[in-house]
């Protein structure tokens, strides 16, 4: 070989954004003069260079370039180790080039940001946050996720295992607020919390936030009760003092013209009967004529009394409250059946309340008879409650079934040990609705 190079062999510790260079010591040995062209070859490539690039060595003379290397503080270049060289090119004998090696070791930095989108939310029953991790380093990181609010006021659910967020990368998880007392009426509520993104390495960031809890009745629900009792006690009133005297005469007057016509039947009957005693031959026909009218007179009589009195109502309507409890092991799944037996009966569903104590994941399905009447996820709840404007109908034969796919299950903060399965319930209310045996009869 015509060409020897070398590279320092002590070890190079370089911090992100910082600059390091390296002597290499290049030796022409052949006979001729001799172009050297230098390139640095390797991973490190981008943000190195050879200064100068091109040395001219006449035989037996040797010189020393600088390899210098400039790693940017961005997360596109990882911590670690890398390996480098250098390509020392003769331009009149390229068959002889040489690559002497090194090792360049870049210490790790940490820069880590969060946002919580939206800051600030508002509703009824709580509000869902986003929160997006970025981690602008070079080198991965661990984040956990603490919320806190001064009034102790919220409930905030937020992931339990933390988030890892590799260099350059952005991680999301939602936070879901639910006030701790529900306000029924009056004026809205306002209550700042805090999340605190704490990176394994690195200062934690805290995010502000606000809810604002707004009451579950609205303003105007009270002035529309007034006018909806004003209207109802101006119906009442009506009623009493023109319609229900009105009704009344009718009725009177439609069971004096039945009671009239009764008594002209039953005179009807007399004058036959007195006919039928002056003529000896036709007595009999007379009597039995007479009888006929007074049974009519007194069918008359019984119809005209029913028409005065009060008919029995048609249906009986009462009241059912029924749960269904479901338990499951992580992976599994369980179901509470409730099947309708009642053969004449309707069952109507006017309210559904779901319940979540344990903050568990999965999925909660309600079916009627396979069909699914709701399908939730069980980390978007803890308690949450339906009301039908139309009721769901359950005839005879026909069965509810509540069942469960646990994912995971959850932890309370009030239990010492943790539950080791999924536990879910609904309750529902409603009418039952069968026919009355006194109006069949009727």
């Amino acid at each position: 070989m015509s060409t020897t190079a070398t590279l320092d062999s002590r070890p190079l510790t370089l911090e992100a954004g910082a600059q390091a260079s390296v002597p290499l010591h290049i030796r022409n040995d052949g006979e001729i003069v001799e172009e050297y062209k230098l390139e640095v070859v390797g991973p490190s490539g981008p943000w190195s260079e050879v200064v100068p690039g091109l040395v001219s060595l006449y035989p037996g003379q040797d010189a020393t370039a600088s390899v210098e290397f400039r790693p940017p503080r961005s997360a596109a270049v990882q911590a670690g180790e890398f390996l480098y060289g250098v390509q020392v090119l003769p331009t009149e004998h390229p068959e002889e080039a040489v690559v002497p090696e090194g090792v360049l070791s870049l210490l790790p930095f940490y820069e880590t940001t969060a946002e919580l989108m939206p800051r600030t939310s508002r509703g009824r029953f709580g509000a869902l946050h986003r929160l997006a991790v970025d981690n602008r380093g070079n080198i991965p990181i661990a984040v956990t996720l603490t919320g806190t609010d001064p009034g102790e006021m919220l409930d905030m659910g937020l992931p339990e295992e933390a988030l890892t967020v590799e260099p350059g990368t952005v991680q999301f998880a939602h936070v879901r607020i639910r006030p701790v007392r529900k306000i029924w009426r009056g004026m809205s509520a306002t209550h700042p919390f805090a999340i605190t993104a704490t990176p394994t390495d690195g200062p934690p960031v805290v995010l502000d936030g606000t809810y604002l809890q707004e009451p579950i009745l609205p303003a105007w629900i009270t002035k529309a009760a007034i006018a909806l009792l004003a209207l109802t006690v101006g119906l009442f009133a009506a009623w009493q003092l023109l319609f229900k005297p009105a009704v009344e005469a009718t009725a009177k007057a439609a069971v004096q013209d039945s009671v009239n016509q009764a008594g002209q039947s039953a005179s009807e009957a007399a004058t036959k009967a007195s006919e039928a005693s002056a003529g000896a031959a036709n007595a009999g026909v007379a009597a039995e004529s007479a009888g006929e009218a007074a049974t009519s007179a007194a069918t008359s009589a019984e119809k005209a009394s029913q028409a005065a009195g009060n008919p029995p109502q048609p249906e009986i309507v009462s009241s059912i409250a029924k749960r269904l409890e479901v338990e499951a092991a992580a992976g599994a799944s369980g179901s509470a059946p409730f099947s309708f037996d009642n053969p004449t009966g309707v069952l109507k569903l006017t309210d559904l309340v779901l319940n979540n104590p344990q903050g568990d994941f999965g999925r909660l399905r309600l079916e009627l008879d396979g069909v699914p009447l709701l399908d939730m996820a069980l980390e978007n709840f803890r308690d949450m409650d339906y009301h039908f404007l139309t009721p769901v109908r359950v005839t005879a034969g026909q069965s509810l079934n509540l069942t469960m796919s646990c994912n995971r299950v959850g932890s309370p903060p009030d239990q010492a040990a943790p539950p080791s399965q999924c536990k879910s319930a609904a309750f529902l209310s409603g009418t039952i609705t069968i026919p009355n045996p006194s109006s069949a009869q009727q």
